[in-house]
């Protein structure tokens, strides 16, 4: 039976408040009806509940409000809770290859012997080991992306700076630039480092792109820098373009400060800055270079979860090869 919540507030201790509800009151003249006549049963029949019910407060009662509260229905155990040996597996595989995303920890847990699902390990990662930062709040666009249905439908193309943090060496005051290619269906990607932000460099890339890529490209899509389009002079086609001409690859520019359209290799660019640079200093340009290629061959090796836990690499060599013409 339960009665109208009005509450009051009765100091236990000074540093403790306890809250007595008019439940608790019920329950306590229940309980002093019970011991007055000596009778459960009696007791159950005046206040409308089971003898049973006065069997358990009684047994609970020891004169205060207080020990007729609500105490937690919260399980202590679970039959399908993580393992000590699993929740070990989860921290030792999240500790060598966290850098490298959660679907790569998921894959590598798998193979030593973990068979429950990707939700069930992220949850342990997320109350354990990993802190998340509050979300950002942005405003919203009505732009949607294009559906790719075929490796080299289209690829993302963009330029960034290496940083300086990472030059161990004396540069001369050269400045090093990193050029992205990212395929949009398998991810795959290709990387460059060159010495100069400009169209020369970007043309060079794109002339060996296909190759490295391993098939036809169709659509390229870059931003309005100066390094893949002529910003000054809209009349005059640039050098990238006129290699995308004579490529027959048609060239998709982004609407300008809108970085998100061509958020694909925007994020990869910040995955470099976590996985790669923030992790290196480059004693001489030969191993910048050697280190940069290392690591763009074990990125297109890397699960994401994305392209349902299997990395670029594995996407494309399962693709049939009907590509569209």
């Amino acid at each position: 039976m339960l009665i109208t919540t009005k509450t009051n507030i009765t100091e236990e201790t000074p540093f403790m408040k306890t809250i007595v509800t008019e439940e608790m009151r019920f329950r306590k003249r229940v309980c002093e009806y019970a011991i007055k006549h000596g009778n459960n049963a009696l007791a159950a029949r005046k206040y409308h509940t089971s003898r049973q019910q006065v069997h358990r407060w009684l047994q609970r009662y020891d004169g205060t409000e207080q020990s007729l509260g609500y105490r937690s229905r919260r399980p202590k155990g679970h039959p399908k809770e993580h393992s000590k040996e699993e929740l070990e597996l989860i921290k030792k595989t999240y500790t060598r290859y966290g850098f490298e995303g959660l679907a790569e920890v998921y894959v590598k847990c798998q193979e030593r012997g973990y068979d429950r699902s990707y939700g069930s390990m992220c949850k342990q990662i997320r109350k354990r080991y990993k802190k998340t930062p509050p979300k950002k709040n942005y405003p919203k666009s009505t732009w949607k992306a294009q559906e790719v249905t075929y490796p080299g439908e289209k690829v993302q193309i963009d330029i960034k700076y290496v940083p300086l943090e990472c030059i161990g060496f004396n540069s001369h005051g050269i400045r090093y630039y990193q050029i992205t290619a990212v395929d949009e269906y398998s991810r795959r990607r290709v990387l460059e480092i060159v010495d100069e932000k400009s169209v020369t460099h970007t043309s060079r890339f794109m002339k060996s792109l296909e190759g490295k890529m391993g098939f036809k490209i169709k659509t390229v899509q870059t931003d309005n820098g100066s390094e893949f389009t002529n910003s000054e002079e809209k009349s005059r086609r640039s050098l990238f373009e006129n290699v995308l001409d004579k490529l027959g690859i048609k060239h998709v520019k982004t609407r300008p400060y809108s970085p998100w359209q061509n958020g694909k290799v925007e994020r990869s660019h910040r995955i470099d800055g976590h996985m790669f640079y923030k992790r290196r200093r480059f004693k001489n340009y030969e191993q910048m270079i050697m280190s940069h290629k290392r690591y763009m061959n074990r990125y297109n090796n890397i699960a994401k979860r994305v392209l349902g836990f299997k990395s670029p690499n594995e996407v494309v060599e399962a693709f049939d090869g009907s590509q569209p013409a």
